[in-house]
């Protein structure tokens, strides 16, 4: 990361470049180690070099899912890769709304057990701590044997960060650490938070679903 910070101040490079650079590739060689991990979809140099000129037009902007995937090659977060964006909160109606965050919330989300063969939903109560523009919000060990994380940065009505979960000991996944991206939209009133996750399982497959917060009080 310090590197990283070292070329983007140092060369005025945007962090999509300079996490690369921390790493000692190029743009061919960035494409070959994604290559060597995601053999069933591909990309060239080109690609690594259209996402990095976005968001300016001669750019295509990542997916959230090329975003995740670029952050598991860095070895970064995925709201490292995207700082060097315009922040337009004090001009966004939600952000006065919505007001601070800060408070005890429902989190829900929906996902796939291949070993179970269904859809399943994972549920936590978790603190939030709002600050300037950024979430970090964590469940009570003290209370829920599955420990989860969220890292969030807030731009107006949208919140973009990243998630980890340590699974119960116990439980099926026994004990098992999880991580991805998330992205969610604030509600006008505040009150609640909706979107998609994303993580990586077997054999770096990508898996996704909804996740939702409801806010239960301060």
């Amino acid at each position: 990361m310090e590197i990283a910070d070292t070329f983007a101040d140092g060369y005025g490079v945007n962090p999509r470049v300079a996490f690369r650079l921390a790493h000692g590739w190029s743009q061919r060689e960035a494409a070959e180690q994604w290559n060597q991990r995601w053999p069933d979809e591909p990309r060239t140099f080109k690609n690594f070099s259209y996402w990095e000129q976005w968001p300016a037009t001669t750019g295509y902007a990542p997916s959230l899912d090329v975003l995740a995937r670029m952050a598991q090659l860095y070895q970064c977060s995925v709201a490292d890769l995207v700082v060097d964006l315009a922040d337009f909160r004090e001009m966004d109606s939600a952000q006065t709304a919505g007001g601070n965050l800060t408070g005890l919330w429902h989190s829900s989300y929906t996902y796939y057990s291949s070993g179970r063969n269904k859809e399943l939903q994972g549920e936590h109560v978790v603190r939030l701590r709002h600050a300037g523009g950024r979430i970090i919000a964590a469940s009570d060990p003290a209370e829920q044997e599955s420990r989860l994380a969220l890292e969030l940065s807030v731009r107006g009505a949208i919140a973009t960060g990243t998630w980890t979960e340590r699974t119960a000991p116990a439980g099926y996944y026994r004990g098992a650490v999880y991580h991805g991206a998330v992205q969610l939209v604030v509600s006008p009133h505040g009150r609640s938070m909706t979107g998609r996750w994303l993580g990586f399982g077997k054999r770096f497959a990508v898996n996704t679903g909804d996740w939702q917060l409801d806010w239960l009080y301060d």
